[in-house]
């Protein structure tokens, strides 16, 4: 006999301190010299990679994602011992699922 899975309601609430400690960590990253070949030959080139982290440091607004994300029913369950994290949203469209 299976037992049926724990479906619980999840909120995304990220802690201020760990936004603080993210955002510190990425200013004191430690940078290697720069690429010998151009693109991306040699993985992703550095400028590239200095951007995207001032972004995430600098120019990415975390809360409003997390605004978007809990605007969203989210649940957590687990399946096979695997902890799983799923959003259950409908859609606008009234044949969006005609194979179901």
């Amino acid at each position: 006999m299976t037992s049926a899975a724990v479906v619980e309601p999840f909120r995304l609430a990220v802690p201020e301190a760990d936004l603080a400690d993210l955002r510190d960590r990425l200013h004191r990253t430690r940078w290697p010299e720069p690429e010998t070949a151009p693109g991306w030959a040699q993985g992703v080139p550095l400028a590239h990679l200095q951007a995207l982290c001032g972004h995430w440091a600098e120019g990415y607004d975390w809360r409003r994602t997390e605004a978007r994300l809990n605007a969203v029913p989210q649940f957590r369950t687990r399946i096979d011992g695997l902890a799983v994290h799923f959003l259950h949203a409908r859609s606008p469209h009234p044949d969006a699922c005609r194979s179901c």
